[in-house]
């Protein structure tokens, strides 16, 4: 679970995957390729909040974990749902917050 949340995590905030990236940069601004000077700017329905939780992996990974809990909690059942909920967050989170992540 901790490796799908660090994978989901770093899809949800880093990659260049196109569609994810058009939705990340309508939500937190950003800039629009890597030879490009061109800024794109947050869209004026997107609160600030949901523009920090996209770009910031620590804060992504609380509620992608949860997700990932949510998910196999009703697939399988889990003991104590949220010590593995903050078990498997902060695992992911400092997976992704590596440089080499």
């Amino acid at each position: 679970m901790t490796l799908a949340t660090y994978r989901l995590t770093r899809l949800v905030v880093k990659d260049d995957f196109p569609p994810l990236l058009w939705i990340r940069h309508k939500l937190a601004g950003g800039w629009a390729g890597p030879d490009q000077d061109v800024p794109v700017y947050r869209a004026r329905w997107s609160p600030q909040w949901l523009a920090d939780l996209v770009s910031c992996p620590w804060c992504a990974s609380a509620w992608v974990a949860l997700g990932v809990l949510g998910g196999t909690a009703m697939a399988v059942a889990v003991p104590v749902p949220v010590l593995v909920w903050l078990a498997v967050w902060a695992g992911a989170a400092l997976l992704a917050s590596q440089d080499w992540a």
